[in-house]
């Protein structure tokens, strides 16, 4: 019940029982009348009190848990902000993680097939990444890994995606590209990472490598990345600082 609702019952209450006594009194001066009446307005200011002050302290205590609610909201909301990146990004890069590319790549896969939606998957790495680990050690090739990905999230569209597969190793999921685009983009990108330096005094070369495939309706997220996978590798067998296409072949059905 609202604050001036329960006034108005103490007063109404009060009013009858002061107008109730004034009828069994029967005839009394105007003086009598007056003092039972302030009597009457004094015990019913009481209550009236007591009912704005618990209700200002009962607003008060709802306002505290309100906020302490809110509070707690804001405190879980960035819990499970925080355990989404620790669940679907690489520490190291803040790619995404390889669980979360194959999650992508079904997803992907179920829009190509509800229409027209097509996308290619490619696989690339940092040529001379063992090199630098064997001359300047791990923290010089991750240090060099960070600029690779920051390198080729640069290069890429909103809508892609790079995720880190492996050490030295990682996945793109281009939206909306045939072979043919996947391929100037794998080679913008290759020029790009080509101006990466290990060292002003060193004169190694800084190279990617990479393999694609469209996706063709029947392949599952870890076929995708095994045929990129091995057309990264026939590039690296022709020479490395190339990009290579999947050969793929329509499954025959029985």
């Amino acid at each position: 019940m609202q604050k001036a609702q329960m006034n108005l019952i103490v007063i109404v209450t009060a009013v009858i029982i002061y107008g109730g006594l004034l009828a069994l009194l029967g005839e009394i001066d105007i003086r009598q009348m007056a003092f039972i009446g302030v009597a009457f307005a004094t015990l019913a200011l009481i209550p009236v009190l007591l009912i704005n002050l618990s209700a200002k302290k009962f607003a008060g205590e709802v306002s505290e848990v309100n906020s302490q609610l809110s509070a707690s909201k804001n405190e879980l909301a960035e819990v499970k902000s925080r355990f989404a990146e620790v669940t679907t990004l690489d520490e190291l890069t803040g790619c995404s993680n390889k669980r979360h590319f194959e999650d992508l790549l079904i997803q992907h896969a179920a829009m190509s097939e509800r229409g027209t939606y097509k996308f290619t998957v490619a696989v690339a790495q940092v040529d001379q990444f063992s090199e630098i680990i064997d001359r300047q050690g791990l923290g010089r090739g991750n240090q060099v890994l960070q600029l690779f990905s920051r390198i080729v999230k640069a290069a890429l569209r909103e809508v892609d995606v790079i995720a880190r597969l492996d050490t030295d190793k990682f996945g793109l999921v281009l939206s909306g590209c045939s072979e043919e685009d996947a391929l100037v983009i794998i080679n913008r990108i290759g020029q790009l990472i080509s101006q990466i330096q290990v060292n002003d005094k060193d004169d190694l070369k800084i190279t990617a490598s990479g393999g694609i495939t469209s996706y063709h309706g029947t392949e599952q997220p870890q076929d995708l990345i095994e045929h990129a996978e091995e057309a990264l590798q026939f590039a690296i067998e022709q020479g490395r600082d190339r990009v290579a296409a999947y050969n793929y072949v329509e499954p025959v059905v029985a």
